[in-house]
Order: C-alpha cells, then sequence, then structure tokens
C-alpha cells in the first residue's frame, strides 16, 4: 500500500470574462503572497479568512488522482509526495480551471498492513466489488439496447440517465469519469458513435459512447513546445530544491550563537 496524506486546499473558479479573470488573478497573487511556500500552516487559514475562500479537506493515496467532489485536483498530489513536511504550504499551482493551493496536514507511511488495521479496507473493497458485480448484467442489457437504438433511447425506457461530459485528454480526464480510469482509456479506442461494452472499474461500470474526438496537433504542439519545456523546467527546479532543503533539514546540524555573538557585541561598544 502507499504512502497516504491528508491535504487542505484552496480552489479560486476562474470565469470567462476578462473582468472576472482579471479579479481571480489579483485574488491568486495574493493569495500566494500570504500563505505560498511557508512551513507556517497558520498562514493558510489566515489567508482563507481574509479572502473569503472556502478550505476543502481531501485524503489522497500516493500514486493515485487526488479528487474533490469528482473534480480532478492537478499537481497537488505529486508535491505533497515529494518531500512536504505536514505543515508546510505548497506554491500557487496554475491550471486551465483554476488556482491551487494546498497545505500538507498530515502524512501516513505506507507498507504492509497487520490484518486488524487492513480489516476494514478489505471489507469496504469488497463490498465495492460485490456491488459492482450486481451492476454488470444491468449494464449489459443497457448496452445491447443501446447499441440497436441509441443511448438515450435505451436510457429513457430503463429509467436511468446519460451523462455527457466535456472534451477531455488522456491526462486530464474529466470528474464523471475520475473513478474509472478504464473507461477514460477505452474512450481513445472506441469507434466515433458507437456503445461500448459495459467496462467495469472499482465501484461502478460505465458503459459510454464516443461523440467527437478530435486528433492531437503537431502543429500546436510546436507551438507550445517552448512553453511546455519552461514549464517542465521550472518543475524539475522546484522538485530539486524541494528535495535538497530536505535532505538539508535532514542532516543539518546548528548550532544557535546568537545570544554569545549579541553579547560579544555589547561589550566591544561599551
Amino acid at each position: 500500500k502507499g504512502d497516504t496524506l491528508t491535504v487542505s486546499h484552496i480552489l479560486l473558479h476562474i470565469e470567462q470574462s476578462d473582468s472576472a479573470a482579471s479579479k481571480t488573478d489579483r485574488r491568486a497573487d495574493s493569495l500566494a503572497r500570504m500563505a505560498a511556500s511557508t512551513d507556517q500552516p497558520a498562514k493558510f487559514d489566515e489567508a482563507a479568512r481574509a479572502l473569503q475562500i472556502p478550505v476543502i479537506r481531501s485524503t489522497v493515496v500516493e500514486g493515485n488522482t487526488m479528487t474533490v467532489n469528482g473534480q480532478y485536483i492537478p499537481s497537488v498530489g505529486p508535491w505533497a509526495f515529494q518531500g512536504a513536511k505536514p505543515g508546510e504550504t505548497s506554491e500557487l499551482f496554475d491550471a486551465a480551471d483554476g488556482y491551487y493551493l494546498a497545505r500538507l496536514d498530515s502524512l501516513t507511511p505506507g507498507g504492509a498492513l497487520s490484518l486488524d488495521q487492513a480489516k476494514q479496507d478489505i471489507r469496504n473493497y469488497l463490498l465495492r466489488q460485490k456491488k459492482t458485480d450486481a451492476l454488470v448484467p444491468q449494464a449489459m442489457n443497457y448496452a445491447r439496447v443501446a447499441a440497436a437504438s441509441s443511448m438515450e433511447q435505451a436510457a429513457k425506457l430503463m429509467n436511468l440517465q446519460v451523462v455527457s461530459t466535456k472534451p477531455f485528454t488522456r491526462v486530464t480526464g474529466v470528474p464523471e469519469l475520475a473513478q474509472a480510469p478504464e473507461a477514460v482509456g477505452a474512450a481513445f479506442t472506441l469507434p466515433l458513435h458507437s456503445v461500448s461494452e459495459p467496462i467495469r472499474s472499482i465501484g461502478e461500470v460505465v458503459v459510454e459512447r464516443v461523440d467527437n474526438r478530435i486528433p492531437s496537433s503537431r502543429a500546436a504542439f510546436e507551438a507550445q513546445k517552448e512553453s511546455l519545456r519552461a514549464q517542465a523546467l521550472q518543475q524539475l527546479r522546484q522538485q530539486r530544491v524541494r528535495e535538497f532543503l530536505t535532505n538539508l533539514r535532514a542532516v543539518a546540524k546548528v548550532d544557535d550563537k546568537r545570544k554569545q555573538v549579541e553579547a560579544s557585541s555589547r561589550r566591544t561598544t561599551q
């Protein structure tokens, strides 16, 4: 089992209008000045109160996607597992859908659990598996009817609801499929406008149809390549700095002789 951590983070929603975006940018700058990249956890709460931004708590396991209420949260998980200490606050992360600032509240080391420690997790896992198994026959029937007519008609007939997602990539995913990465992957191989077979994940079964697919553009990549390279280098530099500071804290031995120096200075000036 991987390490488990609990973090608090702040979300700022970016509106599409220029005036709203400018206001959000100013609030984000204020948030960064007040609470970003600090080891004083109280500053995080003080900034949230001052800017009237809600604090949302979430738990993530190393290697898993971090989501809150189905919303994918970028950058926070990797930051937290790359040497951050409980109480530390991240830099301000800038994503397409908003700004994110996180504080690492606790970190539970991974490793093998005893049977007593793992018992509840095992029970919950088996319960989810059992519930998922019960959904498979209904999903197979729905997929069969939808393939013969349409997903909308089959949903109406079986009293179900069709959920449409926004465009997504293999990396970003979408909130609706946050707990079904298998369905995200299948969406990039499924023929357009065809209905998939039931796609089983932990806790849910997905039947999907791809309505549109935009091929990746080499020209668009070339246009953004320098920006992407700069962003990757910046993230790498930040990671190296965090690793350096972590190692420095682990091995550093500091003798605080300020009192002696101040006393010596006073004697010299007398």
